[in-house]
């Protein structure tokens, strides 16, 4: 029942942002994983994670450094989702490495996906990036004990 409770208070926040056109940050444990994970990796330019909502047909952005909360999961997301193989790709200005891996928690229990974008310019070492991507990924999971706790909100 709290998660539903949790869920819903998101989705609640979301909703609201919305439609004001804000970009109030939700108060949750997935949010400070998000601000801890940019302030020890600063060369991350967008962090974003996409959880499961309560009723499992949708992905929504539930934490970001670039607001967008509640944005449904595109093609892209729903296929890492579906097929845990990552989309790696820079962006259509040329100028941005994107990530995008299934995101877990520390039990290994499929919870949505998260993006780690960088900086790029052309002839720069891709596979270093999705390396790089991949340690964030496995420093997160192991912060995350379950979807229930990832999406509470905090003092």
């Amino acid at each position: 029942m709290k998660l539903a409770t949790a869920i819903l208070s998101i989705a609640a926040a979301c909703s609201l942002t919305a439609q004001t056109g804000g970009e109030a940050k939700p108060n949750t444990y997935a949010q400070k994983l998000i601000d801890r994970e940019l302030a020890r990796h600063p060369d991350i330019v967008i962090l974003v994670f996409h959880v499961e909502n309560q009723d499992r047909s949708d992905y929504p952005i539930i934490a970001s450094n670039i607001g967008r909360y509640g944005k449904k999961a595109d093609e892209d997301d729903l296929r890492v989702i579906h097929t845990g193989k990552p989309n790696l790709e820079v962006n259509t200005a040329g100028n941005h490495f994107e990530v995008e891996m299934a995101l877990h928690d520390r039990s290994g229990n499929l919870l949505g996906a998260v993006a780690v974008v960088y900086n790029y310019k052309s002839g720069d070492d891709k596979e270093s990036l999705h390396h790089k991507a991949e340690m964030v990924r496995a420093e997160v999971e192991k912060q995350i004990p379950s979807l229930s706790q990832l999406v509470a909100t905090t003092n």
